[in-house]
């Protein structure tokens, strides 16, 4: 599967989370912790591992999964982008064994992000797509609010694409830009730069 997502800042947590409780459904409240190893700082080629707990009903269930994603910023004829993933993951029992191995074989922790998010879900019919891009399935958009200190709050909005068809690609990137109109938040607040460079040049100040 490839994932498409798009990132944008947030000026008023509480109206989006009435608005996205209109037209979505809620998930779950996950709290999410992840390392970043890589061989140098600057390499972005990179492991992430990451420490995730669903809270529900004042009670948590925790894993820990591993990622590996290759990524890509692609741009539309109009102007308007979007991240685009290939990403591969697993779920592991103990991290503390693949942490050792990291470090013992020279890998460095080259990033920590801390995200509190909450989840909101909306199936998208296949006719909400148009009929010639040729998707033949219900596509699930998944909406993110998250709180990455210090940068503050986000939406990402994600659809995981059947096809890494550079055609149907597009179409739900244009759809990723509907969907974030719904949300009520303007293409001005898109936030195309990833989180390790904002950590980064947060840091830095």
């Amino acid at each position: 599967m490839t994932e498409i997502e798009l990132k944008a800042r947030v000026k008023d947590r509480a109206g989006l989370e009435k608005r996205l409780n209109q037209f979505a459904r809620f998930v779950q409240h996950v709290i999410r912790d992840d390392t970043y190893y890589g061989l140098s700082v600057e390499t972005r080629c990179k492991l992430r591992l990451r420490r995730e707990s669903v809270i529900s009903g004042g009670k948590s269930d925790s894993k820990t999964f591993v990622t590996y994603k290759r990524k890509e910023m692609r741009t539309l004829p109009d102007g308007s982008s979007s991240e685009v993933n290939d990403e591969k993951e697993t779920v592991i029992q103990d991290a503390d064994v693949l942490e050792a191995f990291l470090r013992d074989s020279g890998f460095l922790v080259t990033l920590r992000k801390h995200k509190n998010v909450k989840d909101w879900e909306l199936v998208l019919a296949a006719d909400a797509f148009p009929k010639e891009a040729g998707i033949s399935q219900e596509l699930t958009a998944s909406f993110e609010l998250c709180n990455v200190p210090p940068l503050g709050d986000f939406l990402e909005i994600e659809i995981l694409s059947p096809s890494d068809n550079p055609a149907i690609l597009d179409v739900i990137q244009k759809k990723l830009h509907e969907l974030l109109a719904l949300a009520g938040i303007g293409e001005d607040q898109i936030e195309n730069r990833y989180y390790s460079e904002l950590l980064r040049e947060a840091a830095s100040r």
